[in-house]
């Protein structure tokens, strides 16, 4: 049993022998075919065992296999390496994921303007539309003072009773500018307006001159047209002569008024004046407007147009779609103060600083008072007749020694 035993172990290192060999050529190492020597063979320099095993070629990666190559006497050659299955070292992170809800605090809403108006806005409510009125204020002076302190009562005398205005239309005025006149004048007789309050002052002077409390009632007796312009488009005193002469229609107690249309300049307006007013022989007195929309609208045409001196307030539109009818009105109405309380220069007045005095009609120029502005923009203080609306100049007021103006 024993030899057998020991004859098994012999065939195996027989065995072991003859393949050794072949296993050290697989690995290669050498510079030749063999073993661990610089020739093939067993382990000394030539073919044999006990050599070095040629290392093992270099995959990167991974560390050289450490050991010596298996031969006579030698160690098993190490395994082939292999790569790790998984992955070495830490997980890597996930990729980025944007937040599914915006970082940060949520954005504001758009603005939206609030649906009902803000302030108390007087409401104007008529049979087929409701109109929302606003305010526009526009310079008063220093307490609604003006420039009439020191106008005083000469002794002369007023216009009172009923006056007859004997009016011309000097140019091409269209028809419904005629009737918007007519109607201004016609609504100073409309009780509880603003321009019956307004016409109130002018009658008051008549209490301050101690000349009885009659009033006045306004009564428009002829009317011409002269639409050609029969004496040329500058009026100069001579011509305004002329036109008094044409219009007087010789009763007592009137009045001529002179209406000049946008294309006629009227000499010695716009410089200082937008109205002017005399008699050339003491008994008939005059009154001529002339229409600032062409000539000088920042001078004679607020407020319906920017001032072109000094202050100014807010510019709204006429309130009958022209400034030239619109700011004739303004001006007819200071006009008509002053010729009615001064006709002769000798009535209520104060020096000036140019050549013409200061009156009841100009102490409160540039004065409107609070203008009610409709929802397209056109300014008013006042309406007349047939629902008409216009601008009334502020007023000098005898008795409380200031500007009145409707509001």
């Amino acid at each position: 049993m024993v030899r057998r035993v020991a004859l098994a172990t012999q065939a195996l290192f027989l065995i072991l022998l003859i393949i050794t060999p072949h296993l050290v050529s697989a690995h290669g190492g050498g510079n030749k075919k063999g073993g661990g020597g610089k020739k093939g063979g067993g382990g000394g320099k030539k073919g044999g065992g006990g050599g070095k095993k040629p290392a093992a070629p270099y995959k990167p990666g991974h560390k050289k296999p450490a050991g010596k190559p298996a031969g006579h006497g030698g160690k098993k050659p190490a395994a082939p390496y292999k790569p790790p299955s998984k992955p070495v070292g830490k997980k890597p992170a996930a990729p980025y994921r944007p937040p599914s809800k915006p970082v940060g605090k949520k954005p504001a809403a758009p603005y939206r303007p609030p649906s009902k108006p803000v302030g108390k806005v007087p409401v104007t409510i008529h049979a087929t539309h409701i109109e929302m009125p606003r305010v526009v204020p526009h310079p008063t002076g220093p307490a609604n003072k003006g420039n009439g302190d020191g106008i005083a009562y000469k002794g002369g005398p007023l216009m009172t009773g009923e006056v007859n205005l004997s009016i011309i239309f000097y140019g091409q005025w269209l028809s419904q500018h005629k009737d918007l006149i007519r109607s201004f004048l016609n609504s100073f007789g409309v009780k509880g307006s603003a321009l019956c309050n307004w016409w109130g002052i002018v009658e008051s002077y008549q209490c301050v001159a101690n000349r009885g409390s009659r009033g006045i009632q306004l009564k428009v007796g002829t009317q011409q047209s002269d639409d050609k312009a029969s004496l040329g488009k500058v009026l100069t005193k001579d011509f305004i002569k002329m036109l008094v002469q044409k219009a007087d229609s010789g009763k007592p107690n009137t009045v001529v008024v002179i209406l000049a249309h946008k294309d006629v300049a009227v000499a010695e307006l716009c410089r200082g004046k937008c109205y002017d007013h005399g008699s050339f022989d003491g008994k008939t007195p005059w009154l001529i407007i002339g229409n600032p929309e062409v000539e000088c609208p920042g001078v004679c045409g607020l407020p319906f147009a920017k001032a072109k001196y000094g202050p100014s307030g807010a510019v709204v539109k006429p309130p009958n779609g022209e400034l030239g009818v619109d700011a004739t009105i303004v001006n007819f109405a200071a006009g008509l103060s002053s010729v009615l309380t001064n006709p002769f220069n000798d009535g209520f007045s104060k020096k000036g600083p140019k050549t013409w005095p200061i009156e009841a009609g100009n102490a409160c120029a540039h004065i409107f008072g609070t203008l009610t502005s409709d929802p397209t923009g056109c300014g008013y203080n006042a309406i007349g007749e047939n629902g008409h609306k216009f601008v009334l100049p502020g007023v000098w007021d005898p008795k409380a020694l200031s500007c009145w103006t409707p509001m």
